[in-house]
């Protein structure tokens, strides 16, 4: 499975990055496990798409979100991504993130990020200037 599972993974990281947002919303289980690390954890579809919605993705932000290093062990997908957020003012977020998604059911499961909140803050800070 592990082939087929950094296939999906890659795919849905490409939809984002397309603003094919609801192509990658529609990957996620009904009650997908997002566990945004240091956020708290979002439960569901529908509550995945309002975190990305109110922040801005597809409409004030458009995303590109570069997958650097993947690899899997079976279901579980480990990708390294630089995610880069521009804001239609032309200002930008760039953090490093490291992650991972799990299929089941040929759905993803668990999507699970991790990245410096200070760093993003700093920068959503400098945006607003």
């Amino acid at each position: 499975m592990s082939k087929n599972a950094i296939d999906t993974a890659t795919t849905f990281f490409g939809h984002w990055t397309a603003n094919r947002i609801e192509d990658a919303l529609a990957m996620l289980s009904d009650d997908v496990l997002y566990d945004n690390v240091p956020l708290p954890n979002i439960v569901g579809r529908d509550n995945v798409r309002k975190f990305h919605e109110d922040f801005g993705v597809g409409t004030a932000f458009r995303v590109d979100w570069t997958v650097t290093n993947i690899a899997a062990s079976g279901n579980v997908v480990l990708n390294e991504r630089i995610d880069v957020f521009t804001h239609q003012s032309g200002g930008k977020i760039t953090l490093p993130v490291m992650g991972t998604v799990t299929m089941e059911n040929g759905v993803i499961a668990v999507w699970r990020d991790y990245f410096d909140l200070a760093d993003f803050e700093r920068q959503v800070s400098l945006l607003k200037r």
